[in-house]
């Protein structure tokens, strides 16, 4: 694992200390209300504190703020493993249980939001999303979200391979299996970008970037 030093090293360009806030995005996964009660596990509610608190933060240091949803409107893809598991689990949710928690969307601002098609586990499979990126010149992204097997460990692999680099808050998400959480961040996670605590972010990215 790299040491906050070294993760944080502005001269090189595989970190995240290299990347200043306007080429970095803060991506906040699969928030939904009934994921963070009943989905992720015990600690689902801890990680979305953990992620109110960094959205927060990244706004006030002018960091795009990216929120990332399952469009609960669309069918899954025709070839899509389990597809009816997919679909009763968004049906369940309703319209409280896809929303976000008020937490996570209370100040409005310059926040986006993309959506993609059930049974894509990866964020970057958001139509969109990808290009608003791309043209808003982001280099960096930072994720937290729910859960980690999942869509967090889904989206760093995928953004990793599109040549971003990736960083994960670690205490920002949570799994159904603590032991699978701990696994993934611990272990592999580490072998495609980086893994810290938002504390340990906020410090190393203030320290690199000259930032509060």
């Amino acid at each position: 694992m790299a040491t906050l030093e070294a993760m944080f090293n502005a001269a090189d360009i595989s970190t995240p200390g290299h990347y200043g806030p306007s080429q970095t995005a803060l991506l906040l996964l699969d928030f939904h209300s009934m994921f963070v009660e009943k989905v992720a596990g015990p600690k689902g509610p801890a990680a979305l504190e953990v992620a109110a608190k960094m959205r927060q933060w990244a706004k006030s240091q002018e960091i795009q703020v990216v929120h990332c949803l399952v469009d609960v409107n669309v069918a899954p893809f025709p070839t899509c493993k389990d597809a009816n598991r997919f679909q009763s689990i968004v049906s369940a949710m309703g319209s409280n249980g896809a929303a976000e928690p008020a937490v996570l969307v209370e100040g409005g601002g310059n926040d986006v939001t993309f959506t993609r098609r059930i049974g894509y586990v990866s964020a970057l499979k958001s139509p969109g999303l990808d290009d608003f990126l791309q043209k808003k010149g982001i280099k960096s992204l930072v994720l937290a979200g729910l859960s980690t097997s999942g869509c967090v460990m889904r989206t760093a692999i995928t953004a990793s391979d599109a040549e971003y680099v990736v960083s994960v808050i670690s205490d920002g998400c949570a799994d159904p299996v603590e032991e699978v959480h701990e696994i993934v961040v611990g272990k592999l996670l580490n072998n495609r970008g980086y893994v810290t605590t938002a504390a340990e972010f906020q410090e190393g990215f203030a320290k690199a970037t000259g930032g509060k």
